[in-house]
């Protein structure tokens, strides 16, 4: 079970989400509780900024993992249609819990793209998106209008 400061985030972070999706993803996340599943949601709109900043971790003199493949711009998550989130049990989140799996079932059967379907990145287990039709080309022309 969340607490009431982890539904107030989720409520926040679905709030700079386009309207469909934040309605989409609200579901989700109703769903998944029905299923005994709770949901963090983690990730939501990132700024060109953010994105630039996320991609550059373990590319830099640094080293570290690299968290991305997509350049500012090239996420959907920059074009307020995607989402991240995190299984919690126990209070705390799993990233490696099982539950993923069902909790994007019921995702891809709400329309949504699911991460863990991605056949080039593997493993983005928490990630759902929307934007039936568009393409990241029209979003950027649609966000730059």
């Amino acid at each position: 079970m969340l607490t009431d400061e982890q539904e107030k985030k989720n409520r926040e972070i679905l709030a700079a989400l386009t309207p469909e999706l934040r309605s989409l993803a609200q579901r989700h996340l109703d769903l998944c509780k029905e299923a005994g599943i709770d949901l963090l949601v983690v990730q939501g709109y990132r700024t060109l900024q953010e994105q630039a900043a996320l991609y550059e971790t373990g590319r830099g003199p640094g080293g570290g993992r690299k968290v991305t493949n997509a350049r500012p711009g090239s996420s959907w998550h920059n074009f307020r249609r995607a989402y991240d989130v995190a299984v919690v049990e126990g209070g705390k989140i799993n990233w490696n819990s099982p539950k993923y799996t069902e909790a994007g079932k019921i995702g891809k059967s709400l329309g949504l793209v699911w991460g863990g379907s991605f056949t080039a990145i593997k493993g983005d287990l928490g990630h759902f998106e929307y934007h039936p039709g568009l393409t990241l080309q029209q979003a950027r022309t649609e966000t730059l209008a």
